[in-house]
C-alpha cells in the first residue's frame, strides 16, 4: 500500500488533487484510517491514476476520464473520448486559425498595407431573393450559420429547377431581446418567383441611401472591411438605419479572388 504522499509522487500529480478525485468519487483510497484519517492507495490503483493524468494532460475533461474509467469495455470508451477531444481540438485550431488571420488583416490595415477603398452612398433597388436562415448564437460564428444553410438551399433551387441568379445577397438582423442574430443567405429570383417549402420567398425593399464600399479578398478579412466600413460612416456623421447585406459579386475559385459589396443602410 502506498502513502497519499508516495502515490501523488508515482503519479506526477499533488496530494490536494488526489484529495479532490477523491471527493469527486473519481479515484478514491484504498483504505482510509478511521482514527488517523490517513489515506492508503493500492498498487493496482497506479493505472488508473495513470489514465487520469494522461486524458488530462490531452486536455480531457474529468467527466471523461470518469467515462472511461467506469466503462465495462474501457479501450471503447477510451476511443470515444479521444476522437471527442480531438473534434473539439480541430474546431479549436480552426477558430484560433480564423482569429490569427483576422489579427494579421488588421495588423496589415494599420501598416497601410491594405487600404480600405473610399465609401460611396447611393440608393439600392428593391429585389425579390430566394432565402434562408440560421441563428447565430452570440453573433459569434456566421460563417457557420453559412456553412450549415446554404448549401440546402442551393441543392433544393438547383433540384426545383427554378431560375435563380447570381450575385448572392446575405444579411443579418438582431434578434430582439436576445444577444444572438439570424443570418439571412440568398440568390436573387428570376422573373417568375416561385413560393416553395424549402425557401422563403423575400421582398429585400429599396434603400433610399446606403454606404457602399467594395472588399476584395479571403473572408477572414471582411469583419475589418465592415469595421473600416463603419468607422468611415461614423467620420461622415451618418446614423446605421437598417440591417446591413452582403452581396457577392464574384465567389468563384479561391477566396483571395472574391469581391464583396458592402452595403450599410444609413439615414
Amino acid at each position: 500500500m502506498y502513502t497519499i504522499g508516495e502515490f501523488a509522487a508515482l503519479g506526477r500529480v499533488s496530494v490536494r488533487m488526489l484529495r479532490h478525485y477523491d471527493a469527486i468519487g473519481l479515484l478514491a483510497p484504498a483504505h482510509v484510517d478511521e482514527r488517523t484519517g490517513y489515506r492508503r492507495y493500492a498498487p493496482q490503483q497506479l493505472s488508473p491514476l495513470l489514465r487520469i493524468v494522461q486524458l488530462r494532460d490531452l486536455g480531457c475533461a474529468l467527466d471523461d476520464a470518469a467515462e472511461v474509467l467506469q466503462a465495462s469495455d474501457e479501450s471503447a470508451a477510451l476511443k470515444r473520448v479521444l476522437q471527442r477531444r480531438r473534434r473539439d481540438l480541430l474546431a479549436s485550431v480552426a477558430a484560433e486559425t480564423a482569429r490569427l488571420a483576422r489579427l494579421d488583416e488588421e495588423l496589415r490595415s494599420i501598416e497601410g498595407e491594405q487600404l480600405m477603398t473610399d465609401i460611396e452612398y447611393r440608393r439600392i433597388e428593391p429585389i425579390t431573393v430566394y432565402a434562408a436562415s440560421g441563428v447565430d448564437p452570440g453573433c459569434e460564428n456566421p460563417p457557420a450559420v453559412i456553412d450549415r444553410v446554404l448549401p440546402p438551399l442551393h441543392a433544393a433551387l438547383e433540384s426545383a429547377g427554378v431560375d435563380y441568379r447570381e450575385p448572392g445577397v446575405f444579411w443579418y438582423e438582431p434578434i430582439e431581446g436576445t444577444d444572438d442574430q439570424r443570418v439571412w443567405v440568398s440568390w436573387i429570383a428570376g422573373d417568375d418567383p416561385v413560393e416553395s417549402d424549402d425557401w422563403q420567398l423575400v421582398e429585400l425593399p429599396a434603400v433610399e441611401r446606403c454606404a457602399v464600399t467594395t472588399y476584395r479578398g479571403e473572408m477572414t478579412g471582411i469583419r475589418s472591411a465592415w469595421h473600416g466600413l463603419m468607422q468611415a460612416v461614423i467620420a461622415d456623421g451618418a446614423a446605421f438605419a437598417g440591417p446591413c447585406r452582403e452581396v457577392y459579386v464574384y465567389a468563384e475559385g479561391p477566396q483571395s479572388d472574391w469581391v464583396t459589396e458592402l452595403q450599410q443602410p444609413v439615414a
